[in-house]
């Protein structure tokens, strides 16, 4: 039985990546650079950013870098998870005449969708940390190395997860994706990314930051690379809340994607 189960799981990998494969090569040739824009973008970004905050501003060298380097590693966590809610709300209406015509696991698609934007956010991640690490002064460096690997896995999962439900809720409610962009504008402007002092905001602002996936996210991002405070505790705590919601959501998936076909 756990053999069966082994080459079950082996055999949706391997799908899974083949069809990520797949799509990253269609964008690839969709573009003139290809995939080196993935890898010049952020520095582009960040080298614009030090460069502006440095003639503009002024200030301690190492102060405003370090600043400006978490602020762009923050929003790089937020909206890798943006772009995969956004996506996934769409996806199963997206996918119609492929889940009417082909029969397949439809849980499949979100994972796939999840892996491409993932993938791409690895390599922007990669180069992003190979300038902190270069420029912002860290005692603890090899920490955040060792750590980062659980928050990767864990931020995988947690992707994941995010996306079965949203394919639920988009499919069930499609207007949704048009209400959620300006919320998470606003959601984002109040978050761990632009509020180095959380204790200082409202209650209510407080609150709805604990619950927020996303501010989670990137909160527990800043602790694994030694931003904020709260220790190595904080990915692997992570880790083991998103192994459990993988299965919760696999589950939860299963029973709904039954009649997913009325729905769309």
């Amino acid at each position: 039985m756990d053999i069966v189960i082994a080459k079950e799981i082996i055999r949706l990998a391997r799908l899974t990546w083949n069809l990520a494969r797949i799509e990253l090569d269609s964008q690839r040739k969709e573009t003139v650079s290809g995939l080196i824009w993935v890898v010049l973008w952020p520095l582009l970004q960040v080298g614009g950013f030090l460069l502006v905050f440095h003639f503009v501003r002024g200030g301690d060298r190492h102060t405003d870098s370090a600043a400006i380097l978490a602020t762009y590693l923050g929003v790089l966590v937020w909206s890798t998870a943006v772009t995969v809610l956004m996506s996934n709300l769409r996806i199963l209406n997206t996918n119609r005449d492929l889940i009417m015509h082909i029969r397949f696991p439809i849980t499949i698609l979100s994972i796939v969708d999840v892996t491409v934007k993932y993938v791409l956010f690895l390599v922007q991640l990669f180069v992003a940390l190979g300038i902190w690490l270069a420029v912002v002064p860290n005692d603890q460096w090899y920490l955040a190395l060792v750590y980062l690997p659980l928050y990767l896995v864990a931020f995988y999962c947690a992707l994941v997860v995010m996306a079965w439900l949203a394919s639920l809720v988009g499919a069930a409610v499609p207007e949704v994706s048009a209400i959620i962009p300006p919320m998470l504008v606003v959601l984002l402007a109040l978050s761990p990314v632009f509020q180095s002092d959380l204790e200082a905001l409202p209650w209510m602002i407080q609150r709805i930051n604990d619950v927020n996936p996303f501010s989670i996210w990137v909160s527990v991002f800043y602790a694994t690379i030694g931003v904020s405070p709260a220790g190595p505790s904080a990915p692997i705590m992570l880790l083991v809340s998103s192994l459990i919601a993988v299965i919760c959501a696999r589950v939860l998936v299963d029973v709904f994607y039954r009649n997913v076909a009325r729905v769309i």
